[in-house]
């Protein structure tokens, strides 16, 4: 065989060609013949690299998967580690500067209600978040919730994430009887208590024909509006309740 045609046969990455076949060549066959204990950090990476280059892309993929599995499973675990850190974090710096929870409320954007709550009372800081909760449901009869919602209401009264409720008047009859609101007249100071005129009383503000009615999509009138007992924001509260009597 002349020497133009053994040049032809010799490969870049050091194998030559023998019969169709690759056969290694210089240092990486020296790599090759070495036990995998001796082989240093930068030699098994060679040998690694070497392997994959004959492979297809099948192969290739097969062998990655194979070989590589927890080190993939790994990087995904420390990626996804990393979003719930930055999501931690963020949800750290908010606050809540007022919670509505609306009581059987319908079919309502509840993203674009909460901004419009927040800029109702004014709160213009980056991290504060106003509200609207619709996870409250009542029993068929209405004066009472369903056996969930009970549970969710207690667990949330105890956490104090709870500001205003909107509601049907036979659920505010009931637990206004337990003592669950606070006093709007002293809340809200005599202007904005008087400004409702008849619709208002110590414990609530019933609203009929209120574009509240339709903004909280609610299939009841009365809609009572009320302030837990021991609500945290208490002075936005104020705020947002005044707004309805404009």
């Amino acid at each position: 065989m002349s020497k133009d045609n053994q040049n032809k046969g010799t490969k870049d990455n050091g194998e030559k060609k023998q019969n169709g076949k690759s056969v290694p060549s210089g240092e990486y066959a020296d790599l090759k013949e070495k036990h995998e204990s001796d082989l240093t950090k930068k030699e098994k990476r060679l040998l690694e690299k070497e392997k994959l280059k004959g492979m297809g892309l099948g192969k290739k993929l097969e062998y990655i998967w194979m070989y590589y599995k927890p080190v993939i499973f790994g990087i995904i675990g420390f990626i996804a580690l990393i979003f719930l850190a930055v999501d931690l974090y963020q949800n750290a710096q908010k606050e809540t500067v007022l919670s509505v929870s609306v009581v059987n409320a319908g079919n309502i954007d509840a993203e674009a209600l909460s901004l419009e709550v927040k800029e109702t009372i004014g709160a213009e800081g980056k991290n504060d978040v106003a509200e609207v909760v619709c996870n409250l449901l009542t029993s068929a009869e209405g004066d009472s919730f369903d056996y969930y919602t009970q549970m969710a209401f207690v667990t949330q009264m105890q956490a104090r994430t709870m500001d205003v409720m909107v509601m049907p008047e036979t659920l505010y009859n009931a637990l206004n009887a337990e003592g669950y609101f606070a006093d709007l007249k002293e809340l809200l100071g005599d202007e904005v208590y008087q400004s409702f005129g008849d619709n208002i009383d110590q414990g609530h503000v019933s609203l009929t024909g209120s574009p509240l009615t339709e903004k909280f999509d609610l299939s009841y009138e009365p809609a009572c509006v009320a302030v837990l007992v021991n609500s945290k924001n208490t002075d936005n509260a104020a705020k947002w309740i005044a707004s309805l009597a404009e």
